[in-house]
């Protein structure tokens, strides 16, 4: 906490300095909040979203600035078909379309992030980001395996193209705090641009403690976290940009809250400590290359996951709350993982052109390391025994390497259809060496023939867009997915309570298909959007229950069939220029057509409504907002009911610079979220069994947040 609490002073002195120091020709202020126009890599082809005839969302940094996300999923869960899972403190997951996690990756640049989705958003600042590009629906036929729901792609920040233009330097410094859980976080960013090169350095940090509930406070949801980053470019004509980045994440005493509810005593206290990615890569942009070639792209990039995890569980006897036995485990997991990708957009004519590339992946995971501790006690609470294992692999190594070819046809069939056409061919290896197996039985399992497998697919996408009028369009897609066996599901083992998790290397990779229709109707003072989908899978991968060497036990195999279908819509109504009423929402329903038991982890129906209220200059903003989310009794089994509940949140924020003659540019932002302290749970809330860990969320919070950029950039 003293981390937190020293930076935002040197951030206010920083601020201080630096507004004597430089310039006050800084950064427009656009008066505009659309994001139409916004051109997004999904299509590997820089295309604008109105463009395409797939359901893309693009939250902006403005968005992100004022909304004052704890992570990035604080930022998503305002997209209809959203719905943020949290695993407690900084720990949280996006549900797109009724999945998550494992079928709905993130990117973080385009660049895939490898081995554990757990940890994934809370390895990332959004004070760092851009903007974030969400495909809702199937995107493997663009990116390869696991897009079975949607994908998630985070822009990080860099400068602006330093060509044709002189040395300029300024600099962005970032703060706030969250009073529910006494977190504080800071960034403080230098960037310039001129003579050809561009380059953007930043760190930050992040610090909280225990989240509070109207309960009272949630134990071991406590976190630290240090970023360092750089992007530095060189281009040496328009159309031309080497680039070379690197970024460092670091998560230390991360918490994950639970066990007899939460709040409540822990029976298990785990902790991440530290958790840590860093990453360098390297990448070519050639824009407009020939009358035939529009665009290339190459990207290469290697990266380290470090991952300690310390885990103390206490299990009582029988009926009491006196402790038998204490486990103290201590787990290293490091993953190392490079790849690349090239890609070229040639121009066949005005109105059609292809995008071909490549993608390559490698990653490896290291057997996991650990050291045990067991201590017995009898009733009276005296240590009566004491079993300690020594530091040592207990796993072991693992590989998995994938290259994927794809072919994205653009073509606009006349003025009114747009026609988009994806293929692409997979193939994904898998092998695991030849020990060591800490629980023998484990290693029995494996042979020659079931040690290394290929995972092959071929997936398409076929997307129509059809402007009836300047107002008025609709658009139809279909696609099947495709999920190849990652190296957690198929080798991983462990024991779990007095079973095991054992291991399955004859897994086979799951299939999807998906259709969607949609329309939209947009004026300049009105629009609404709808969408129906549904997602049929099949050869799932999910958690049996079975008999392990004479112990109940757990393992990944493919079962059944599922079926996904949902409704979203959003319809927003513009007052005066800059202010717009709005409601969103979205429906979605799973059941396991084998069964025909309600899948787990399914939302329930989740409605935004507010009004976004800015003045014509854009000098202030004020947006009050409630979600409603409804009771969801369509349980699957060992789930129970979660009741409905309603948040009411209020944001509101102040462009200091454009009331204060002679002030940088800065903007000032307040909310108060959950302001009736409601005491509630979220239906997809994690814990186990099923969501019978009562996991409350957050109550009520008073959030202060501020960013000055100053310096002498145009």
């Amino acid at each position: 906490m003293q981390k937190a609490k020293l930076l935002s002073t040197f951030i206010f002195a920083f601020t201080l300095v630096i507004h004597y120091s430089y310039s006050q020709d800084v950064i427009d202020s656009s008066l505009t909040i659309d994001v139409d126009e916004v051109v997004v890599s999904a299509t590997r082809s820089g295309t604008k979203v109105e463009n395409l005839p797939i359901n893309i969302e693009v939250v902006n940094k403005r968005m992100i600035e004022e909304g004052q996300p704890l992570s990035p999923v604080e930022a998503l869960q305002y997209i209809p078909g959203i719905t943020r899972q949290s695993d407690g403190g900084l720990a949280s997951t996006p549900i797109i379309r009724g999945l998550s996690r494992e079928r709905a990756p993130v990117l973080i640049d385009g660049n895939p992030f490898v081995g554990g989705r757990i940890r994934s958003y809370s390895l990332i600042d959004p004070f760092q980001i851009e903007r974030i590009e969400v495909v809702k629906g199937p995107a493997s036929a663009f990116w390869g395996s696991d897009a079975v729901s949607g994908l998630v792609n985070v822009v990080t920040r860099k400068a602006k193209n330093g060509y044709g233009k002189e040395m300029k330097i300024g600099g962005s410094i970032y703060g706030g705090y969250a009073s529910v859980s006494d977190f504080y976080r800071g960034r403080v960013e230098i960037e310039g641009r001129g003579n050809g090169l561009d380059f953007l350095i930043g760190g930050g940090l992040r610090d909280a403690g225990n989240t509070m509930t109207p309960e009272g406070e949630i134990a071991n949801s406590q976190f630290e976290s240090t970023n360092l980053d750089f992007n530095i470019g060189y281009s040496w004509a328009e159309n031309h940009r080497i680039e070379v980045s690197g970024k460092t994440f670091k998560n230390e005493n991360v918490g994950f809250p639970g066990g007899l509810g939460a709040p409540g005593p822990p029976r298990i206290n785990r902790r991440f400590d530290p958790d840590q990615q860093t990453g360098i890569n390297l990448a070519y942009d050639g824009n407009y290359i020939s009358d035939k070639i529009e665009a290339i792209g190459v990207r290469v990039f290697i990266k380290k996951q470090k991952l300690h995890i310390d885990q103390v569980t206490q299990i009582p006897f029988p009926m009491t709350t006196n402790i038998n036995r204490r486990i103290h485990v201590m787990l290293d997991v490091d993953v190392p993982f490079m790849g690349g990708k090239f890609w070229a957009t040639l121009r066949q004519n005005e109105k059609a052109k292809l995008t071909l590339g490549v993608d390559y992946l490698s990653e490896h995971r290291i057997g996991t390391h650990r050291d045990l501790n067991i201590q017995i006690m009898n009733p009276a609470g005296v240590m009566v025994n004491e079993i300690n294992m020594p530091y040592t692999q207990i796993q072991p190594d693992s590989y998995s390497k994938s290259i994927g070819l794809f072919a994205i046809e653009e073509m606009q069939l006349s003025d009114k259809l747009d026609l988009l056409i994806a293929a692409r061919f997979d193939n994904v290896s898998t092998n695991i060496e030849d020990g060591p197996f800490s629980i023998p039985p484990v290693g029995a399992i494996f042979n020659e023939e079931n040690s290394s497998d290929s995972d092959v697919a071929v997936t398409g996408n076929i997307g129509l867009k059809y402007r009836a009028s300047d107002a008025f369009s609709l658009t139809a897609n279909v696609a099947n997915s495709f999920r190849g066996t990652d190296l957690f599901s198929k080798y991983h083992f462990t024991a779990v309570g007095a079973g095991f998790l054992v291991p399955n290397p004859d897994l086979d990779p799951e299939r999807g298909f998906f259709y969607e229709l949609g329309a939209k109707y947009k004026t300049n003072a009105f629009s609404v959007e709808a969408n129906f989908f549904q997602n049929s899978l099949t050869n799932l991968f999910v958690p049996v229950d079975l008999q392990f060497n004479n112990s109940p036990s757990i393992q990944f195999q493919n079962v059944g069939e599922a079926t996904i279908t949902g409704f979203e819509w959003d319809a927003r109504a513009k007052i005066g220029t800059l202010s717009h009423v709005f409601l969103s929402g979205a429906v979605i329903n799973g059941h396991n057509d084998i069964t025909d038991n309600p899948l787990p982890q399914i939302p329930a129906t989740q409605i935004w409504a507010g009004f976004h209220f800015r003045n014509a200059n854009n000098k202030f903003f004020v947006q009050p907002e409630l979600m409603l989310v409804s009771e969801q009794s369509d349980n699957a089994p060992n789930e129970i009911t979660t009741p409905g509940y309603a948040i009411m949140n209020l944001k509101t924020g102040l462009n200091l610079h454009q009331v204060i003659d002679g002030m940088p540019h800065s903007k000032l932002m307040f909310s108060i979220t959950n302001i009736g302290d409601k005491l509630y749970r979220s239906h997809v809330s994690r814990g186990a069994p099923g969501n019978q860990n009562v996991f409350m969320e957050a109550g009520r919070s008073y959030n202060l947040g501020f960013v000055v950029r100053l310096g002498e950039l145009l």
